[in-house]
């Protein structure tokens, strides 16, 4: 014990425990409990019990609704009425022939060929064993109509050649196809495998092309079939059996479900198997469409789209006549339109003009007014050819009525016998403050202590001695002196010479926005419309300012996610409509009959239902980025030049302005493009109907020599934006004629002291940074002093920023493939 350190108990208070009453009273468990209720507490283990056995409960849920899903899907193409399998069977090399593959499958199925099979329309193909039906479609060579045949398509068949490779044009079918979404690929079709040389070269081609199709489609098992038996050739020449390797592909494809695209399934789609047109008036009557329903519900309240011809209203579905012996039983009407539920075909607003406000004005109003129209009398008299409304005069306007219109006179203390000319040079006190020399004189006082700051009447004495006041002309006139008209003309050749002449695309990419300030009519009149930003990203700038009469004609939407959010569980709820899968009858009024024109046997026809508000205009806006090759031959696309947009399943001609895809500040200010170039992305705005999902947007361009468009861009559908302000800029620029520490003379920027005037608040900027304003006007040729934060190099541009806010034009309307019809009435005659 003595061998133990001696401590101290860590504090005085004692630990005994507080009396425990075995009947506390009311108030004492109110005081203690406060308001809380009691419950019995749970243990860990218990509840990590319940959490297991809930996760395995919803997991069981989720599990039976797939297998649920799964068994409607594989039931959906199942039994002698399902609807079939389409299949696009797509040419990506330049030899091979899609019709050759139809002809093949039915040779080694052995299955009565169809009178069509010939003349190009789609085929169908039974698969008796299997209980299922595929509809086979040959696309053409040409990206705008395999495109079509895609959208529709539940699985893709691409057809490549053993000696061929793929072409520009399977290339850009592939682009395209990967932007509006690739159906299930079943694998691929080669042809002219008997063309190679030897075994060993024939299985390195399969190998090869299994390769590629793995390469740009991931989701492919990437094999290879060959289904043409070419004499004298066998498995020991590495040439499977035709009957093999159809029998392995039937089977992969009955056991296939497709998968479908989020913006396709959202609507209902009719694929035409028949059409039959009654005309109710001239020109226009019901058009009807037999075909199986896909996608979701066709309701007879929402509005449908024709290819090329626009919206239309649903006067009725009915069943199909189905025929039972001897008798036929007559169509079942399965659903009208409720007149208060349908959709509108009003797609756009009807302005009034007269509604707008309408004010009289005042009696100060009129009396400022009339002073304004005398000040202007008297500046016109003053100033004679002279004369400009713009011209910012100050409250100096009395000379005028005085008569003295002289030069006027200034004054500058400068050290005797200096010239007038250099005294013009020296600048004022309020025009640079010289921080150093500041930061020198506090220096020299904290050093000094008890010095004087200022200067003893002696010292001032001696300075009025050494300085005089110089009385400065007009710089005008004093410039003008020495100014040589012929010699300026001259050097402003030789200046737009030095600067590299392009064609306009590659200039806007080398010199943005840059213009040469016009010499025949004043900067003040050519740009009146602009305006002058301190900030690009912050200065404010009002969305509802001087609107085009367009924007009253377009629907905004308060908040465009929330109502797509209710719109689409709306849509999840109800339960009206007719089921997918069922063989139907769509009746469809109003349909002018130039729709004849299109619908031909070696093209599907396709009929889309909309979702609410779909048809209305606004405007659109999408994100697109250029796909084809940059180069001399690629087209150059210029800010409202015509092109062709496939929108989702809808097409349309537009002329979009273009504007930077970069992340605004404050004031959603974004700078135009003139040109769509290759290397950045852009937001293409035009007038255009409402979309509620992200569809795929293909850009094509007018073929100048004939033929079908060019793709030119690809992008997606993103929400509208009414209130997005598109600025073009302009950039003005000038060139330092003499610098003087942080003064310089510019020229070339303008031509007339008006114009310098008018533009006199307005920041300047240079190439290298530096940031400066407009002094003042020298001389009547458009010369100027200018004041910078840092001296210029003689080497630099001078730069002035102007800003207009522009607006698409509406002129968009739907788009016809006028080449197809074309060629099919030339094959036709």
């Amino acid at each position: 014990m003595s061998g133990q350190a001696h401590h101290h108990r860590s504090t005085q208070k004692s630990g005994n425990k507080g009396f425990k009453s075995k009947h506390a009273s009311k108030g004492s468990l109110k005081a203690q409990n406060k308001g809380k209720v009691n419950r019995n507490k749970v243990s860990g283990a218990s509840t990590a019990a319940q959490k297991r056995i809930d996760r395995r409960n919803a997991s069981k849920i989720e599990q039976k609704k797939k297998r649920a899903d799964l068994m409607m899907a594989t039931r959906l193409f199942s039994g002698p009425n399902a609807p079939p399998k389409v299949v696009a069977i797509v040419p990506l090399c330049p030899d091979v022939d899609a019709f050759k593959v139809i002809r093949d499958l039915f040779a080694a199925l052995e299955v009565e060929v169809p009178a069509n099979i010939n003349d190009g329309s789609p085929v169908l193909l039974p698969l008796l064993n299997f209980k299922q039906r595929l509809l086979l479609i040959p696309t053409p060579r040409t990206v705008p109509e395999i495109l079509p045949h895609i959208q529709i398509a539940d699985f893709m068949l691409p057809v490549m050649s053993a000696t061929v490779e793929v072409d520009s044009i399977g290339d850009q079918a592939m682009s395209a196809i990967k932007s509006v979404g690739v159906p299930t690929i079943l694998g691929g079709i080669v042809q002219h495998l008997e063309n190679g040389p030897d075994p060993k070269t024939r299985d390195a081609i399969r190998k090869s092309l299994q390769s590629f199709l793995v390469a740009h489609f991931p989701t492919c098992d990437g094999r290879v079939y060959s289904i043409y038996d070419a004499p004298g050739l066998g498995i020991k020449d590495s040439m499977p059996l035709a009957h093999t390797e159809v029998s392995a592909f039937v089977r992969h494809v009955s056991g296939q479900i497709p998968k479908g695209s989020v913006w396709r399934d959202r609507h209902s789609y009719v694929l035409s198997e028949g059409v039959d047109f009654v005309e109710t008036k001239e020109g226009e009557g019901v058009l009807k469409v037999v075909g199986h329903i896909r996608g979701e519900k066709l309701s007879a309240n929402r509005l449908v789209y024709i290819p090329g011809f626009g919206e239309f209203q649903i006067q009725k579905i009915t069943t199909c006549p189905i025929e039972k012996k001897d008798e036929i039983i007559e169509p079942a009407v399965l659903q009208v339109p409720d007149a208060e539920l349908q959709d509108s075909l009003v797609a756009f607003n009807e302005p009034d003009p007269l509604d707008a406000e309408q004010t009289w004005p005042t009696e100060e109003e009129l009396a400022e007014a009339d002073a304004r129209v005398a000040q202007l009398e008297r500046r016109r008299a003053r100033f004679g050819d002279d004369f400009d409304e713009n011209m910012d005069m100050g409250e100096d306007d009395g000379d005028a009525a005085d008569g003295t219109t002289g030069p006027k006179k200034r004054t500058v203390k400068a050290p005797k016998g200096t010239s007038s000319y250099q005294a013009a040079w020296i600048v004022d006190d309020d025009d640079e403050e010289d921080d150093s020399d500041d930061d020198d004189a506090s220096d020299d006082e904290m050093k000094d202590g008890n010095a004087s700051a200022h200067a003893s009447d002696d010292e001032k004495d001696v300075e009025d001695e050494e300085y005089e006041e110089v009385e400065l002309e007009d710089k005008q006139n004093d410039f003008d002196v020495d100014f040589n008209a012929a010699d300026d003309a001259r050097q402003y050749k030789n200046y737009l010479e030095t600067k590299k002449r392009l064609d306009d695309a590659d200039e806007d990419r080398q010199f943005p926005d840059e213009m040469e300030t016009p010499r025949d009519i004043a900067a003040r009149l050519r740009f009146q419309k602009y305006r002058g930003l301190k900030s690009f990203r912050t200065s404010p700038w009002d969305p509802y300012e001087n609107l085009p009469i367009d924007y009253a004609k377009i629907f905004q939407f308060e908040s465009f996610k929330k109502t797509k959010t209710r719109l689409i569980k709306d849509l999840e709820e109800s339960e009206e409509g007719v089921d997918v899968g069922r063989r139907v009858i769509v009746w469809i009024e109003a349909v002018p009959k130039k729709v004849l024109e299109i619908i031909t046997p070696k093209k599907p026809f396709v009929i889309f239902s909309l979702l609410p508000h779909e048809n209305k205009i606004t405007l659109s806006t999408i994100s697109v980025h250029r796909v084809d090759e940059p180069g001399k031959d690629a087209p150059v696309i210029k800010s409202k030049d015509p092109l062709i947009m496939f929108i989702g399943f809808r097409r349309y001609e537009i002329r979009p302005i273009y504007s930077a895809d970069s992340r605004s500040g404050s004031n959603n200010v974004h700078r135009y493009e003139r040109y769509f170039h290759h290397d950045r992305n852009v937001i293409a705005n035009f007038y255009g109907p409402i979309g509620f999902e992200s569809e795929p947007v293909l850009l094509f361009k007018a073929n100048e020599n004939g033929g079908a468009p060019i793709l030119v861009a690809s992008g997606t559908l993103v929400p509208p934006t009414p209130n997005r302000i598109i600025a073009k800029r302009i950039m003005l620029t000038g060139h330092p004629f003499k610098i003087h520490k942080r003064s310089a003379v510019i020229r070339y920027m303008f031509f007339n002291p008006q114009d310098i005037e008018y533009f006199k608040p307005v920041q300047l900027t240079t190439k290298m940074g530096r940031i400066g304003h407009i002094k003042e006007s020298l001389g009547t040729h458009g010369y100027m002093k200018c004041m910078f934060d840092e001296q210029l190099t003689a080497s630099d541009t001078v730069c002035l920023s102007l800003y207009k806010r522009v607006f698409p034009k509406w002129n968009t309307r739907n788009w016809v493939e006028e080449f197809e019809v074309q060629k099919s009435s030339d094959m036709e005659a």
